[in-house]
């Protein structure tokens, strides 16, 4: 399945984001654009990785040396 979005109003583009908890594969290939000037949310149950994958916008991750995130 492929979608076509206009990506000229991203602020922050992720594509393929794979994050590591050790040997844990914690995000497996995160995709989405989040546009400048709109609200975002990231909801969900608890464990679902919306920490995580906010971890990985501002790289606090690289404070932990077993953490690391790819893509």
């Amino acid at each position: 399945m492929s979608i076509v979005t206009d990506t000229t109003n991203s602020k922050i583009q992720v594509r393929d984001l794979n994050f590591y908890y050790g040997k844990f594969h914690a995000l497996k290939n995160i995709s989405l654009d989040i546009e400048k000037n709109k609200v975002t949310a990231f909801i969900g149950p608890s464990g679902c990785g919306k920490s995580t994958l906010l971890r990985t916008f501002n790289k606090m991750f690289q404070l932990y040396p077993e953490q690391r995130a790819e893509g």
